[in-house]
């Protein structure tokens, strides 16, 4: 909830900017309900966190390429971002007396480099970056970082933290994995549904902000919207992705996760021990594949999983309802001829009771190796770097990189807002986009047949992780 409340305390403070600068009033449109009625502290202070002299040491963080546009920046060049960037780095090298050592690997997903280091009992890095699937949940497994919670100067439950990460793929009340204002990019990986403003107007459907506000935003309503669709445009009487007009479509291989997560499907869960459990095979489940192989059924919508950039061609070329997309789209399509907007994706139904907005697992995020012989510093330093960035970086990262200051109406700064507060992660291993897209491409849901053929090798997983978080 802290979280939640910072950031609509965040929108606040940018809203007089925002209509200032063009946005638009409408004299029927309801404030949002108040989320929080928390007494909201919109800035956290250096001062009040013990003294460290450093020494002049470097301190490592070894980041997974491409993850570190806010990390790194040599010199102050007038870009807004890269400036905030520099100015962050420069205060905290200067007030702990130390050199920040941050090296960007020259590859993707740099599991094995990180191992050799950890192996080779090398203590140059002092963090490691890197994305949440691939081989870094089984590096969890086999003991290669530390719990979060013996950083003494470190409070990941605070804002400018992602809380969710602790909660959603971290257990038994163990924390290896961490992400928050300390590297904003991982916000970039939000999932959202992008729509076409212009189409809505022509069909006539309204705009689903309303329903966002009321948490009445339901699958059953996009599949309403997402039907009325189609268009044969090219008047061959034949589906053409490239040529007709559509209702939804996106890339499969994120948009079908962000799909099950939208409607609350999670496939583990912490037990009453606080570790972890099963929560695939049950009802709700099968109704979510039931919702999924409605919404996509092929004509109206379809899940694409081969011909990456179909859906953000469709969707450019004017030809596209809504997509699927990462909240960065919205500086994309900001100068669109239709109008887009933006709203997170919907509930499985009105009991559901909250948004969850898929955090991609290409999200960066953080581990601490077990070769850190230096736990209470790097605690204290990574808290201070994540209260700079949230103080002075991130107010620049929703002006510049979302574009917020150049938004259009006040519903999109609410959007944006829902989105990144319902930020929700899956620990992947279990149930997949492919899995998903099974179900999809047949149009049927064959779901406990296909829970059967897999339920030995989760379970046995199952207690692994049992086994390691319960230790």
């Amino acid at each position: 909830m802290k979280k939640i409340a910072l950031l609509l305390a965040l929108v606040l403070m940018l809203t007089p900017v925002l209509v200032a600068c063009g946005g638009s009033e409408d004299d029927t449109k309801k404030e949002a309900p108040s989320i929080s009625e928390e007494v909201v502290d919109t800035g956290y202070s250096l001062d009040n966190l013990r003294e460290l002299d450093f020494g002049k040491q470097s301190f490592g963080i070894f980041a997974d390429k491409g993850a570190v546009t806010y990390l790194i920046s040599e010199e102050e060049t007038g870009d807004l971002v890269g400036d905030a960037v520099f100015q962050r780095n420069l205060a905290i090298e200067e007030r702990y007396n130390l050199e920040l050592n941050i090296v960007e690997a020259e590859v993707n997903q740099p599991c094995a480099e990180i191992r050799n280091f950890i192996m080779a009992d090398d203590k140059t890095y002092h963090m490691f970056i890197n994305v949440q699937h691939n081989a870094m949940p089984s590096m969890i497994l086999e003991g290669y970082f530390v719990d979060w919670n013996e950083l003494e100067d470190l409070d990941y439950t605070q804002p400018y933290w992602n809380s969710k990460v602790a909660t959603d793929i971290n257990f038994g009340g163990k924390v290896y994995t961490m992400g928050g204002d300390l590297n904003l990019i991982t916000y970039n990986w939000t999932n959202c549904l992008m729509f076409n403003k212009a189409l809505f107007d022509d069909l006539g459907i309204d705009y689903p902000y309303r329903d966002v506000y009321d948490y009445t935003w339901t699958i059953d309503k996009m599949i309403e919207i997402v039907k009325q669709g189609y268009s044969d445009l090219d008047g061959n009487t034949e589906v053409n992705y490239d040529t007709d007009r559509f209702g939804f479509n996106g890339w499969g291989w994120e948009m079908n996760q962000a799909v099950y997560i939208g409607m609350g499907g999670k496939p583990v869960i912490n037990d009453e021990n606080n570790l972890p459990i099963l929560n695939l095979n049950n009802e709700r489940t099968i109704k979510i594949i039931d919702k999924m192989i409605e919404l996509f059924d092929g004509k109206n919508a379809w899940s694409e999983m081969t011909k990456y950039g179909t859906h953000t061609a469709a969707f450019s070329a004017g030809r596209m309802l809504m997509q699927d997309a990462f909240i960065t789209a919205l500086s994309l399509n900001r100068d669109s001829e239709f109008g887009a907007g933006l709203v997170p994706y919907p509930m499985l139904d009105t009991e559901q009771g909250e948004y969850h907005s898929r955090a991609a697992n290409i999200a960066h995020l953080c581990y601490i190796p077990t070769t850190n012989t230096v736990l209470q510093d790097t605690g204290l330093i990574l808290e201070a770097m994540s209260i700079e960035s949230h103080n002075n970086l991130r107010p620049v990262y929703y002006d510049v990189t979302l574009s917020l200051k150049e938004a259009p109406d006040e519903e999109t700064i609410d959007m944006v807002d829902m989105v990144l507060a319902s930020s929700s992660y899956i620990y992947e291993g279990f149930i997949g986009a492919g899995d998903l897209n099974s179900f999809i491409k047949n149009q049927f849901n064959s779901f406990p047949s296909w829970y059967a053929g897999n339920e030995g090798a989760y379970k046995k997983k199952m207690k692994e992780m049992v086994e390691f978080y319960g230790a």
